[in-house]
């Protein structure tokens, strides 16, 4: 049989203090500007955002990866690698996943860094892992962790991200062994037209500690852009994909998608002619979490029996700028 890498164990976390839709209402009524309709559009109902000073990405970081290491029941020992994934990171010195190997006393993994290409971040490291697990010999675990903290971030009288974004982790251990199925492959897109829209510190690091700047300033700017393609992209990325890889659309037993938007997920299944009771979609309960989002969706669609023991899943999402990605995997 030959090697292939497989998800052992998926876990997500969020803050303890939820928020609902009524909660932004009346804070952007207070301004005089209104919310609702575009949580509604979106698909809100509640978020969970960090409401103490004790906890930010990393701290969730880790508490989501000790909670996975003791339901796999697998020692932080047995990992040879770490990957942090955050674009809401805690430090940028020293990394924050060599601190999160401090903290879970992962003596035997060497190989730690953190990954940044926003909220295609967690199927990159997916990707990226897979790929180094199958070429390197002496590796066979590694913990994939991603976090965001972006109710720190974000500008209160922004009316996208403040009221529809969230806070949350989720870990996945990859691990490499023979047999069929797990990970099958990636595929890529990136048009970065829209390199400008959503930044973050708006300022630039560079201008972040001036005095004659104002905080709010500081903060992540979103400007209203055009993205009503995205779904055309989507879809011309995933045939790609299936195409390369000897596959279809009805080869596919369950998508999981960027949960930003429902909408953005519907219309690009009805594009590819499948079927609209094979997605799985969170954000109501959620909120949009970002980097974690897929993995948020993947735990709810394995618990609810939608994902089983070899289901083809295609997963799919796109960061700011833009780029797309989507992988392929078998349970």
């Amino acid at each position: 049989m030959s090697e292939v890498v497989k998800l052992r164990g998926v876990s997500t976390y969020h803050p303890a203090q939820a928020y609902d839709n009524q909660f932004f209402v009346e804070h952007f009524n207070a301004m005089g500007l209104e919310s609702e309709g575009l949580m509604n559009h979106l698909g809100r109902k509640t978020r969970y955002l960090v409401s103490t000073e004790d906890e930010n990405s990393l701290t969730m970081a880790i508490e989501v990866s000790k909670r996975l290491l003791q339901q796999e029941n697998t020692s932080a020992a047995e990992l040879d690698m770490i990957v942090f994934v955050s674009d809401t990171p805690e430090y940028t010195y020293p990394s924050n996943a060599l601190m999160v190997h401090q903290a879970l006393g992962a003596v035997n993994a060497n190989m730690v860094y953190d990954l940044n290409t926003n909220c295609i971040g967690m199927l990159t490291a997916i990707d990226q892992v897979s790929a180094a697990l199958l070429a390197k010999k002496h590796m066979r675990r590694a913990l994939v962790v991603a976090s965001v903290h972006v109710s720190n971030i974000a500008r209160s009288d922004d009316t996208i991200v403040y009221p529809n974004f969230s806070d949350g982790a989720a870990a996945v251990i990859l691990e490499k062994t023979e047999g069929t199925g797990g990970y099958i492959d990636a595929h890529y897109k990136t048009d970065s037209k829209l390199h400008q829209t959503v930044m973050f510190p708006a300022t630039g690091f560079s201008k972040l500690f001036r005095n004659d700047i104002q905080l709010e300033e500081k903060r992540l700017r979103f400007e209203p852009h055009d993205v009503s393609y995205f779904s055309d992209e989507w879809k011309k990325l995933i045939l790609e994909l299936l195409e390369r890889n000897g596959l279809s659309v009805p080869n596919i037993d369950h998508w999981i998608f960027s949960q930003f938007s429902r909408p953005e997920i519907l219309e690009t299944l009805e594009k590819l002619e499948a079927g609209y009771d094979s997605y799985t979609f969170v954000g109501e309960q959620y909120g949009y979490t970002g980097v974690t989002s897929p993995i948020f969706a993947l735990q709810a669609a394995m618990q609810q029996g939608k994902v089983v023991p070899g289901s083809t899943v295609l997963f799919c999402s796109v960061g700011i700028g833009y780029t797309m990605s989507a992988v392929l995997y078998q349970f």
